[in-house]
């Protein structure tokens, strides 16, 4: 991995104290996973064992995390932790990840949120979960990171109606031009749930990983090139044991 790999931050999570993160896209040159991993943890100036990822499924499941797994990541989509030093990881490929903090109780929740999981509730899961170590919804900062945005995501009649069939107000996530197929905006939607959840300091990081070709990965764009792999973006979220680190 080299220093050109894209990272994006978050302004809002930028401001929160002893927090690190980041989203992390391509390098220069393709690598496997790991050496991703490796290379984000050594950003972090972390052990990659300290590098807590789930099993991702397209579920609405949470898991809390406490100390590195002592067996296989389990099958989830979302974490909470208020340990420090235990990095939260997710990855992506045009799903929306998204980072959130309770500066104040010192929580964080890292979730990997498809159209899927999204739609079964795990954003208000998550926050559910971060309330059981402490977090309150109104101190909760939230960002959306690097996701497929709604110009590049079509998506076909049947989608949308099950969308409309949860809630009629949904339409307001589709686009549609005469002769088009519907197009689906699933950062705002995903933010939506969060506002539902009581989180209003949200941001929504606007890069497209359909579009930007050179920075993320996408799964869309490689499905559609006919390539059999399309990589991983890295979302990662830590409580810095060492404060003065972060600034």
């Amino acid at each position: 991995m080299t220093k050109t790999t894209t990272l994006c931050r978050s302004g809002l999570l930028d401001e929160q104290p002893g927090l690190v993160h980041g989203f992390y896209g391509m390098a220069a040159a393709p690598v496997p996973y790991a050496a991703q991993l490796e290379y984000v943890a050594e950003q972090l100036s972390m052990p990659v064992q300290k590098m807590i990822e789930v099993e991702q499924v397209h579920s609405a499941k949470v898991r809390m995390v406490g100390a590195p797994w002592a067996v296989g990541p389990p099958k989830a989509d979302a974490m909470v932790s208020n340990r420090k030093g235990l990095a939260l990881v997710l990855k992506t490929a045009d799903c929306a990840p998204v980072l959130l903090v309770d500066p104040q109780a010192g929580v964080i929740g890292a979730v990997h949120a498809g159209w899927r999981g999204a739609l079964e509730g795990i954003l208000q899961q998550t926050v559910l979960h971060m309330g059981f170590l402490g977090a309150k919804p109104e101190r909760i900062v939230a960002s959306i990171g690097p996701c497929i945005a709604q110009s590049s995501y079509e998506v076909g009649e049947d989608f949308q109606q099950v969308f409309l069939q949860k809630d009629a107000s949904n339409i307001q996530f589709f686009s549609q031009q005469p002769g088009d197929q519907p197009r689906f905006d699933l950062g705002g939607y995903c933010q939506q749930q969060l506002a539902i959840a009581g989180i209003f300091a949200s941001e929504l990081v606007c890069l497209d990983t359909f579009a930007v070709k050179n920075q993320f990965f996408s799964y869309r764009r490689a499905c559609k090139a006919g390539e059999s792999d399309y990589g991983r973006n890295i979302s990662v979220i830590c409580l810095d044991p060492d404060p003065e680190k972060c600034r």
